[in-house]
C-alpha cells in the first residue's frame, strides 16, 4: 500500500468520525430576544423538562426511567453533574460505567430527550456538602473559600473543569449532541454578600465555561422568585432564570424574570413536584391536583408559554454518603456549632416517578396535561418488586473489636495529642471511634465537655464485670457534658451527612465532622488521642460500590477479628448493661424468582446505623452501599435494594448503633415505606 493509500485512508477516518461525533451542521440552539423565546434551528422552541439525578438512580436503570420521562410527553432531562461523585478523593476518576455521565447522556439522547447540564461547582440538591468533594475541607481556611473568588478554591474549580467540560464539548448541541443549554453555579443570589467579589466569582466561572464549551451555548442561571436573589445571582452573558412551587400565580412569578430579563423567553428551572424530607420530620407532599393546576398555568403562560423543569420528575436514593444536612448557620446556638438536620436517605421528593422508578397518580395525570402540548409514547412496564422472608441476622462484632482491627490495617488508626476531625484524619465519610484515657491527675467521677457540630455521638464506657454504659448526644446543644465513673473513654461519632446549605461561607470547622475542638474533663484538656477510622475500615465509599467492597475483603475481615479475639480470649467478650454498637450480617439465600427484583428492606425493629448488600455472584463480588437507616426517627422505614445489586446469594449488613430486635430478624417487602411515623424528640 502506498503512502497515497495510508493518507486517503486516514482522510476518510477523520471524516467519518467527525460526521459521527459532531454531526451538528446547521444546528444551533439559542435565545432570541426579539421573539421572547428559544431559537431551535430557527425555529422558536419551548422545552418541558424533567429533573433526574444521574447519580441517585443505578446505572442498570437509567434508560428505563429516561423512557418513561419520554413516555410522559418531556422533551428534556435536566441533571446537575456532582463534582464529589466524580472526584471524592481529590483527582478526577475517568468515570467507570458505574458513575459515567456522558453515558447517561447518551441514553438520553437514544430516549429522544435533549439534556440541559447544571454542573455547578454548587448544586446544593440536598446532596453531600453541596456537591463539593469533602477533600476541600482538608485545605486550609477553604471553608470560608466555598463558592468565592479566591485563587485557591478556583484553581481547584479550574482543575475539576478542566476535566469536565471538554468531555461534553461532542454532545453540545450544535455540535450534533443532546446538550441545548448549561447552568452556571445554583441559585447564586442566596449566597451572600452580593458585593463586587461576589460577581466576580460569577465572573470567572463564565469564563470558565466559555473557555471550555464556546461563547455560542446557552448559559442559564436560577434563583427564587425575588428580584433581589435574581439580581445578586446574574451577571452578564449568563440568562437568569427562577425556580418556584405550584401553588401562586406564574405572571406573578415570571413578572420577577423580567426585573433581570427585560426580554427572552420566560423560564422556570426548577418547578417543584414535591419536597425534600429529613429524619424525624413528616414526609412533605405536594397534591396531583394542586401540581397539575400549576404546571398547566405555566405552559400557558404568555404567548408562546414558558420552558420549565420539573423538579423532581424522578428523585431516586441517597445511596452510600449521599445524603446531605441541612444546617441552621444563621441560628447559631454557639460561635462553634450549629444545628443540623439530615436529610432522609430516599430522594422520593413525591415525584410523579417514585423512588424505585414506578409510576404514579402524579405521572398518569401529569401525562395526560402533557399530550396537549407534546406526543406521548407507551408507558414501559415498572420493573418487577419482590419481598423475601425473614433473615436471620448474626453478629459480627462489636466497636471494640473495629477498633482492635483498625490497630492492624494500615491508614485507619490515627494517634494525635489532641483530637482531630475526620477529613483531618483522611476518612471523608462515616463513623469514627476516638478513645482517650483520663490522667491519674483528673478525679472520678468526672464530667466530661465535647464540642459537637450537628452529629450523633455515643460516649461508652466499660466498668466491673464488663457492664457497658452507653451515654449519647442530645440535640441542639453547643456542648455535651456528661459524667463519668471510667477512665477509659470510647467516643463514637456518628456523622448525618454534611450540611448542603452552604449559603454562608464559615471555618473549615462548621462543615467538618468528628471532635472538632478540645475534650476536657473537670476542666483538664484532655491529651493523647487515638481514633480509628470505622467508615474507611468497612463501609463500601462510593455512591455505588466502594473500593474495599466484595464479600471476600469482608470474609477477611471477620476472619482477622476472630484471630484477635483469639489473642485476647477464648471467645467473644459478654458484654451487661447498654447496648453496644456492632456489626449485624446476615446470609439471603435462593432468591429463586425473586432474584434480579426490587426490594425494600424494611428497617424496624432496629436503631440507626448504615446499611450494605453483597452480591456474591462469581463474576460480581460487589457490596453496595444502601446509605443510613434510622426508623427510631423515621419517618422512612423501608430502604430501597435495586434487584441487580442483589443475586441468587448474598448478604445484608448492618452497622447498627442504638438497639437490635431480640430476634435479630429483618426483613423486606414489596412496597416502600417513607412516609411512616416519625420522632422528632430522636434527632
Amino acid at each position: 500500500m502506498t503512502t497515497r493509500d495510508y493518507l486517503f485512508l486516514f482522510f476518510l477516518f477523520v471524516t467519518l468520525v467527525s460526521e459521527e461525533v459532531c454531526g451538528g451542521e446547521g444546528r444551533s440552539f439559542k435565545i432570541d430576544y426579539e421573539r421572547d423565546c428559544f431559537s431551535k434551528d430557527g425555529e422558536c422552541y419551548r422545552y418541558i423538562a424533567g429533573e433526574m439525578h444521574y447519580f441517585r438512580v443505578p446505572p442498570h436503570y437509567w434508560r428505563d426511567r429516561l423512557l418513561k420521562m419520554r413516555a410522559a410527553g418531556f422533551t428534556t432531562v435536566q441533571t446537575y453533574i456532582a463534582w464529589n461523585v466524580h472526584a471524592p478523593l481529590g483527582e478526577y476518576d475517568p468515570a467507570s460505567d458505574l458513575i459515567d455521565v456522558i453515558q447517561f447522556i447518551r441514553i438520553a439522547a437514544e430516549a429522544d430527550l435533549t439534556v440541559i447540564i447544571r454542573p455547578g461547582p454548587y448544586l446544593d440538591a440536598e446532596w453531600d456538602l453541596g456537591g463539593f468533594p469533602v477533600w476541600l475541607l482538608t485545605r486550609p481556611h477553604m471553608g470560608e473559600q466555598l463558592r468565592s473568588n479566591s485563587t485557591e478554591f478556583m484553581r481547584a474549580v479550574g482543575a475539576w473543569y478542566g476535566v469536565l467540560l471538554p468531555r461534553l464539548v461532542p454532545y453540545l448541541y450544535s455540535n450534533g449532541g443532546p446538550i441545548i443549554a448549561v447552568q452556571v453555579e445554583n441559585e447564586a443570589g442566596g449566597s451572600p454578600p452580593c458585593d463586587a467579589a461576589h460577581f466576580d466569582y460569577l465572573e470567572q466561572l463564565r469564563a470558565l465555561y466559555v473557555k471550555h464549551l464556546g461563547e455560542e451555548v446557552v448559559y442559564l442561571t436560577v434563583d427564587g422568585d425575588r428580584a433581589r436573589l435574581a439580581k445578586c445571582g446574574n451577571v452578564e452573558g449568563l440568562y437568569s432564570t427562577l425556580n418556584f412551587g405550584a401553588e401562586g400565580s406564574a405572571a406573578k412569578k415570571f413578572a420577577v424574570q423580567r426585573v433581570t430579563e427585560p426580554q427572552g423567553p420566560y423560564v422556570c428551572s426548577a418547578f417543584f413536584s414535591g419536597w425534600l424530607d429529613h429524619w424525624g420530620f413528616p414526609f412533605n407532599r405536594v397534591s396531583t391536583e394542586t401540581l397539575v393546576a400549576g404546571l398547566k398555568d405555566v405552559l400557558e403562560f404568555s404567548d408562546r408559554g414558558a420552558s420549565v423543569s420539573m423538579y423532581m420528575f424522578h428523585g431516586g436514593t441517597n445511596f452510600a454518603w449521599g445524603q446531605g444536612a441541612r444546617g441552621d448557620f444563621n441560628k447559631q446556638i454557639s460561635t462553634n456549632y450549629t444545628r443540623l438536620w439530615g436529610k432522609m436517605t430516599s430522594y422520593d421528593y413525591d415525584a410523579p416517578l417514585s423512588e424505585a422508578g414506578d409510576t404514579t397518580p402524579k405521572y398518569m395525570a401529569i401525562r395526560d396535561l402533557l399530550s396537549n402540548y407534546n406526543t406521548i409514547k407507551p408507558v414501559p412496564a415498572n420493573t418487577t418488586k419482590h419481598g423475601w422472608g425473614p433473615v436471620e441476622m448474626r453478629r459480627i462484632f462489636d466497636i471494640f473489636d473495629l477498633v482492635r482491627l483498625a490497630k492492624e490495617i494500615s491508614g485507619t488508626f490515627v494517634k494525635s495529642k489532641f483530637p482531630m476531625s475526620m477529613e483531618e484524619m483522611g476518612q471523608l465519610h462515616g463513623p469514627v471511634a476516638y478513645q482517650v484515657t483520663l490522667p491519674d491527675s483528673v478525679s472520678l467521677p468526672a464530667e466530661i465537655d465535647v464540642s459537637l457540630y450537628g452529629d450523633r455521638m455515643y460516649l461508652i464506657t466499660v466498668g466491673e464485670n464488663n457492664m457497658v454504659k452507653v451515654q449519647m448526644s442530645s440535640r441542639n446543644r453547643a456542648a455535651e457534658v456528661f459524667k463519668v465513673s471510667q477512665r477509659d473513654l470510647l467516643l463514637l461519632i456518628d456523622e448525618n451527612g454534611h450540611s448542603n446549605s452552604n449559603n454562608v461561607r464559615y471555618s473549615n470547622q462548621m462543615y467538618q465532622k468528628g471532635i472538632v475542638g478540645n475534650v476536657t474533663a473537670n476542666g483538664h484538656i484532655l491529651e493523647n488521642w487515638s481514633a480509628a477510622l470505622i467508615g474507611k475500615l468497612l463501609i463500601p465509599d462510593g455512591p455505588f460500590a466502594g473500593p474495599m467492597a466484595g464479600s471476600d475483603r469482608l470474609r477477611s475481615i471477620e476472619s482477622m477479628v476472630n484471630a484477635l479475639r483469639k489473642k485476647i480470649s477464648s471467645s467473644p467478650v459478654k458484654y451487661s448493661g447498654d447496648f453496644v454498637p456492632g456489626w449485624y450480617s446476615g446470609e439471603v439465600r435462593g432468591l429463586g424468582k425473586a432474584r434480579g427484583a426490587d426490594t425494600f428492606i424494611d428497617s424496624q425493629g432496629w436503631g440507626k446505623g448504615f446499611m450494605w448488600v453483597d452480591s456474591l455472584d462469581i463474576t460480581d463480588l460487589q457490596s453496595y452501599n444502601l446509605g443510613r437507616y434510622w426508623p427510631l426517627a423515621g419517618p422512612q422505614m423501608r430502604h430501597y435494594c435495586p434487584g441487580p445489586w442483589l443475586s441468587e446469594t448474598g448478604n445484608i449488613n448492618l452497622l447498627e448503633f442504638e438497639r437490635a430486635p431480640s430476634e435479630g430478624l429483618l426483613t423486606s417487602e414489596d412496597t416502600p415505606l417513607v412516609d411512616g411515623p416519625y420522632d422528632t424528640t430522636q434527632i
